[in-house]
């Protein structure tokens, strides 16, 4: 009876330690609220640290309650078609570049310094784009951004 006893509570231990394994790697696994970075780009040999907004829900809100953003950090929107996509400043607390890219990952259009205080006007490019990137206002001057540059997208 002692040596059932002795078993149950080792199964029952080893048990207790599986489960909490399986969770601290799901929980170390799982983007941090505090870091939403999740990925990374290269755009003119700058690496950007990006936050990927690929879902409907998570284009609509995008960078609404940010407090800022770093000089190499910004948000990557992809949508599964090209479209003339636009944006709004809804709820945004500071200014944004808006750098609309085509299928190709090439520029097709930009929108500089786009204000909190514009809302409601949309931002739509000139081309169809399936990839957007906001970045801290600033950002396409400061890098001698163009129209045709291109951008890596590492996932």
């Amino acid at each position: 009876m002692k040596q059932t006893t002795l078993i149950g509570r080792i199964l029952l231990g080893a048990l207790y330690i599986s489960i909490t394994v399986a969770i601290l790697a799901a929980v170390m696994r799982a983007p941090s609220p505090k870091n939403p970075y999740q990925s990374k780009v290269f755009l003119a040999g700058v690496e950007i640290m990006v936050a990927i907004a690929d879902t409907p829900h998570q284009r609509e809100k995008g960078l609404s309650g940010y407090k800022a953003l770093e000089p190499n950090e910004g948000m990557l929107f992809i949508f599964p078609e090209p479209g003339f996509h636009g944006f709004w400043m809804r709820d945004m607390l500071f200014p944004i570049d808006i750098i609309w890219f085509d299928e190709n990952r090439r520029i097709v259009d930009a929108w500089e310094n786009a204000s909190p205080a514009s809302f409601p006007q949309i931002y739509t490019p000139r081309a169809p784009s399936q990839f957007v990137l906001e970045v801290p206002a600033g950002f396409f001057v400061n890098h001698a951004l163009n129209v045709g540059d291109t951008i890596e997208i590492l996932r």
